[in-house]
């Protein structure tokens, strides 16, 4: 017969034994849950929505490593933040300090078409439903990273230019030619040659003033097609401008001047002798104020540095100097630096 005390001892027992299995069960069912808890956190964190940009719109988007310039369907450009903007900062440094606006007009200024509108994209991956995904050209300068505006301009040109519009033939492009140097007949005879060698029509006549630059008025042309002309000129010092409205239909309004009394100068920099050669050479086809800074700097490859008004001056001289690479600097003035290794 069991005794009164061992049935309360062995129902304290099962008492103490149920707690235990019921705290047992309390923490495996809070296990569980925190276990789920961060799954469904984790899957958040790592499993963002793709951004997915308008096909219709210039961006810029502005990465966690990288800028990205999209042009509607057509071209995505890359650029990363270790590039430089100018002298003293990359477009890392500009993300970091400034705001939006700021980081679009930095990176507007080096680009050929400009940019509309900027969009942060702090995590996540951009769908970039593009037809073309490029790299920014750049090069080495001493320590820096620079964007070549001249690959640059070409490859916008090839890559998304003619994609937005039929580019004319050279049939249907006309040529002003306005005479401000003073040589009876000169504007003609230049028209000439640049419907011979071009099959470019062409306007002659002579300038309300006369001027000792000559200049070039990009209207509806490219910079690529507009190259072909400036290449039959004998003019070396052609600037751009696009303060001047002139009434035309023309594509392209060209300006020749006198270039006699010449206050732009030309520097090349190094002292190899490939940078003498450059020197004399220069010389030689008339270029005037052409001088050798000794200096020395650490670069991939030959370049060009120029105002970006300068465009055409510089890739006269490029194509003389057989020189690919050339970068815009806009403190340039009335100089360019030809930087030779």
């Amino acid at each position: 017969m069991a005794k009164i005390g061992d049935s309360k001892n062995t129902m304290i027992k099962t008492r103490i034994g149920a707690k235990r299995e019921s705290k047992i069960f309390q923490i495996i069912i809070t296990i569980v849950i925190i276990v789920v808890l961060a799954f469904i956190l984790f899957r958040k964190l790592t499993n963002t929505k793709p951004v997915i940009l308008d096909s219709t719109k210039k961006q810029l988007v502005i990465g966690k490593s990288n800028l990205i310039a999209v042009y509607e369907n057509k071209l995505a450009l890359t650029i990363p933040f270790e590039v430089n903007a100018n002298k003293d900062e990359t477009f890392g440094d500009i993300v970091k300090k400034r705001n939006d606006a700021e980081v679009l007009d930095a990176v507007n200024k080096i680009l050929p078409e400009k940019i509309d509108e900027v969009k942060r994209v702090a995590k996540g991956e951009v769908r970039l439903d593009v037809k073309n995904k490029k790299m920014a050209p750049e090069t080495g300068i001493d320590d820096k990273r620079m964007i070549l505006t001249s690959s640059l301009t070409n490859l916008f040109d090839e890559l998304y230019y003619e994609q937005t519009a039929v580019a004319p033939s050279n049939e249907n492009i006309i040529v002003d030619i306005l005479n401000a140097n003073g040589k009876a007949g000169y504007a003609k005879k230049t028209g000439e040659k640049i419907a011979t060698n071009l099959s470019m029509k062409y306007n002659a006549a002579n300038n309300d003033t006369p001027s000792d630059t000559s200049f070039v008025i990009l209207r509806d042309i490219t910079k690529e097609k507009a190259q072909e002309v400036v290449m039959e000129l004998s003019e070396k010092y052609i600037k751009i401008r696009s303060d001047v409205n002139i009434p035309t239909l023309a594509n392209i309004v060209v300006i020749l001047g006198k270039e006699e009394k010449i206050s732009f100068e030309i520097h090349v920099i190094g002292k190899s002798a490939a940078a003498g050669k450059a020197t004399e050479d220069l010389k030689s086809q008339g270029y005037k104020n052409v001088k050798n800074n000794l200096e020395v700097r650490n670069v991939d490859d030959n370049l060009i540095e120029y105002n970006p008004d300068d465009y055409y001056i510089a890739y006269k001289v490029s194509r003389l100097l057989n020189i690919k690479n050339m970068i815009e600097k806009e403190d340039l003035s009335d100089r360019l630096n030809i930087i030779m290794k």
